[in-house]
Formats: structure tokens, sequence, C-alpha cells
């Protein structure tokens, strides 16, 4: 689930409230893992010190369909590994919160991409991504 941000500054994540210095101490640590991901679009363990952050901001786990994209979209594009990376990510987000991959937060690239490197993944890797294309059909 994305925060949400209150009138006072709060934070509101799954499971409770970040809020004052804690939150900004926790909003400046996310934002070094974003400007990372940023300078490294490729890199899939920038992408994944940021889904992890997102996994505990605050003591809270923020993640979301949207955040994930933001994440392991440049990764999805530059490589096999990618594709993989994001699906797997895709479906730890599924088995801790129910948010199933999302058609509208994929473009025509990046589902071009994720069908192209389809034929080259293993068994195992192969119907995890096979898993998100069907969710977006």
């Amino acid at each position: 689930m994305a925060a949400e941000r209150g009138k006072m500054g709060k934070t509101a994540g799954v499971g409770g409230r970040v809020s004052g210095e804690g939150y900004q101490f926790h909003r400046t640590k996310l934002a070094n893992f974003k400007k990372t991901v940023e300078a490294n679009p490729a890199s899939i363990e920038a992408a994944n010190r940021y889904w992890d952050a997102l996994g505990s901001f605050g003591g809270e786990d923020v993640r979301s369909g949207g955040y994930l994209i933001e994440a392991y979209r440049a990764c999805a594009l530059a490589s096999r590994a990618g594709v993989v990376a994001l699906a797997c990510a895709y479906q730890e987000l599924f088995a801790k919160s129910g948010e199933a991959p999302r058609a509208e937060l994929f473009d025509q690239e990046l589902i071009r991409a994720i069908q192209t490197r389809l034929p080259e993944l293993s068994n195992g890797d192969r119907a995890t991504v096979q898993w998100v294309l069907s969710s977006i059909e």
C-alpha cells in the first residue's frame, strides 16, 4: 500500500504512522535509494535496495505496483535478469499484499521487453514472468 500524507506531516503505512524527525530520516534515506536507481536505472542491485527500503519505511511496508515499476522498469528493459527481478518483486508484492500486476502500470515498451525475453527464461522464471503477463492482459 502506498503511503498517504496526512494533515500533520504524518505518513500512514500498512500498519502505523511515522512522524516528525523519524519520518524525515526515513524519507531522506528512501530518497537516496531512489537517486541511486535514477543514476543507475538498469542496476538490479540498486532496484532491490530501493524496493527493500520501501518495505521498511519507518517500520512499515509501503510498497505498491507503482513503486515496483519505478524501481524495476529500466532493469526489465535492459536485461533478461531485469525482467525476472521485476516479476519476482511482483510475486512478492502479491504474496504480502494481494496486489497483482495492473495493466495501467505497464507501457507498451515494457510489455514488449518482457514478451521478447520470455522464450529465453528457464521454466521457473518463465512461469513467474508469464503470470505477470497474464495478469495484465
